[in-house]
């Protein structure tokens, strides 16, 4: 009888184990293999499910291509982009600059010829026209979009090696769909990383940059600038300088602020990986026991669906190996959660809900022990995420001062790690003001992002022409589902 009391806590033990692991099936694609790559999910067609824009080198030549998903079959779509690869994470980025709710792109990197920095609009039917935007050429670049001034529409912060051999990090202003270099006076790096997000949670998009900034020497800063009305203030943050990583903002402890996700080569050539908690807009590093990688690439996302984010992130370890990680997050700490996902670095990853199942799947590409470049998809078998259920805050009010608006509504108490996003527009049902690059009616997404209002439950919009405006506001949860829209309402400005 004893040794039946042992074995059934021993498989009671054994259940709880596999209980926690994550559990994800390879998918067999035939997306090209790729290394020094960038890849990003997004809904290109508008058709309610998501695609693939993805950049690198194939072992032959330089590759630029986008996949169209049909009931999950990877289709290339011929898009014509010019082929380039890098050395720096997030050199491609889909945006609706327009604001015509579709997705339009930005490519950055080495064509193997020059360096290049080149916009296209998406026209409908897998066709993407070059716009005649002056962003110049970069390599070793990173680009991110956000919109830094409030008025409605994304600008992007780009940076790396420019055409003129120096190092650079620029912000371009978007004014109605053309993209304006503004002079933002920040700190130029390259083989480095960069995001936006409102650390101080005072309503505008700070930025966060690291790299290489030396000119002879391989040195590397990495600076936060806080926000102040479109000036950006260096707050002296005392972070470790990184080359050759990834970075991600994000609340992994859902206490209303951001913290910061980092990894890569420190300046005495060790790789590093940092979580640092956001205490009132200082940040401590919590000496998380994670992978410590460069050449890497990183991603929150809550793959389990219990309200917290967990950790995707793969490179080169201290050990001389490709190792691609899953940390799940129980209360603020992190436990390898056994993925058995291929080792890969000099690549990219990024979370997913390509089977439109309501958990994150996994699409990641790089190079592994043996050099040799993949594309894999891992599939998220733990179909816990259609029970989920969300729903849109309620009431919804609009403050209006001059050309500005003060949009609130009530925050949502019983889901945890949520954001909220914003639509506006001139007629009911538009976007045209402000996209939140989901579809208005349905609420699905177009792209795996956290709400354009972020943690927060107001947002101020600027500058906005007199009008009569609908708008209306989702909420996205950690596994970047969103639920419908609220009922729309309206607001004036004279």
């Amino acid at each position: 009888m004893q040794h039946i009391k042992y074995f059934g806590w021993f498989a009671i033990l054994l259940i709880g184990l596999q209980s926690t692991q994550a559990q994800f099936k390879e998918v067999k694609t035939n997306i090209v293999n790729l290394k020094y790559s960038s890849v990003a999910w997004g809904d290109q067609d508008n058709d309610g499910d998501l695609d693939i824009f993805i950049m690198g080198w194939d072992g032959k030549a330089r590759k630029t291509l986008i996949y169209n998903n049909e009931n999950g079959q990877f289709e290339d779509i011929e898009a014509g982009l010019p082929g380039v690869n890098s050395v720096a994470s997030n050199n491609l980025a889909w945006a609706d600059l327009d604001n015509d709710n579709d997705l339009d792109l930005v490519v950055t990197g080495q064509d193997g010829s020059e360096r290049i920095a080149k916009m296209f609009s998406n026209e409908g039917s897998g066709y993407f026209k070059e716009m005649p935007q002056s962003l110049g050429g970069v390599y070793a670049s990173t680009v991110v979009w956000g919109d830094y001034d409030n008025d409605g529409d994304l600008d992007l912060l780009m940076a790396g090696h420019m055409k003129s051999q120096k190092r650079e990090t620029v912000v371009f202003r978007n004014d109605n769909g053309k993209l304006i270099r503004i002079d933002a006076k920040l700190q130029g790096i390259s083989r480095g990383t960069a995001a936006w997000g409102d650390y101080d949670n005072d309503g505008d998009l700070d930025i966060l940059v690291s790299g290489r900034y030396h000119p002879t020497k391989k040195l590397s800063k990495c600076i936060i600038y806080q926000n102040n009305n479109g000036v950006f203030k260096d707050i002296k943050a005392n972070l470790s300088g990184i080359s050759r990583g990834s970075s991600a903002w994000g609340d992994y402890d859902n206490d209303g602020d951001l913290d910061l996700l980092m990894s890569g080569l420190d300046n005495n050539g060790k790789r590093i990986t940092k979580l640092y908690k956001n205490n009132n807009g200082k940040f401590s590093d919590t000496r998380a026991n994670l992978v410590q990688v460069a050449r890497s690439s990183l991603a929150w996302g809550d793959y389990d669906n219990d309200g917290d984010l967990d950790i995707l992130i793969m490179g080169f370890n201290n050990q001389g190996k490709r190792v691609t990680k899953l940390y799940q997050n129980n209360k603020g700490s992190f436990k390898d959660a056994k993925a058995n996902l291929m080792g890969l670095c000099a690549g990219s990853v990024a979370w997913g809900d390509y089977d439109n199942d309501g958990d994150l799947d996994i699409l990641i590409s790089g190079e592994d022990n043996d050099f040799n470049q993949h594309t894999k998809i891992y599939q998220n078998t733990m179909n816990n995420g259609s029970s989920v259920k969300i729903h849109p805050p309620t009431n919804l009010q609009a403050d209006v001062k001059g050309k500005n608006v003060l949009l609130k509504w009530e925050k949502i108490k019983d889901l945890k790690g949520i954001t909220y996003n914003i639509r506006i527009g001139t007629a009911p049902g538009k976007n045209d003001r402000l996209s939140p690059m989901a579809d208005a009616q349905s609420g699905r997404r177009l792209v795996v992002d956290e709400g354009n209002a972020h943690h927060h439950d107001n947002w101020l919009i600027k500058n906005l022409p007199p009008g009569k405006y609908y708008w209306s506001v989702q909420t996205i949860n950690g596994a970047f589902k969103s639920s419908k829209f609220s009922a729309e309402k309206t607001f004036t400005v004279n």
